[in-house]
């Protein structure tokens, strides 16, 4: 699946459950371009991939890095 269409996967789902990408930030304490981004695939933001499991976003729709494998990450916060 390309990146454009997991994206619009994922806010599908978000709001499907009520939530908006700036909800997720807000709920982790993260600046939105941060949600945003690992959304998009271009960060891998561990505390974002793992709230959007938690709202449940099937993992086929999240950029899990293979190397890192569960959530892995290479920024903790930012």
């Amino acid at each position: 699946m390309n990146r454009q269409k997991a994206r619009f996967r994922i806010r599908e789902h978000l709001e499907s459950v009520g939530l908006t990408m700036l909800d997720v930030a807000r709920r982790l304490g993260l600046n939105k371009n941060v949600v945003v981004e690992t959304i998009g695939g271009g960060r891998n933001n561990r505390r974002v991939l793992e709230e959007l499991r938690a709202v449940g976003v099937p993992e086929k729709y999240l950029f899990i890095p293979e190397s890192r494998g569960r959530a892995g990450n290479h920024e903790e916060a930012a």
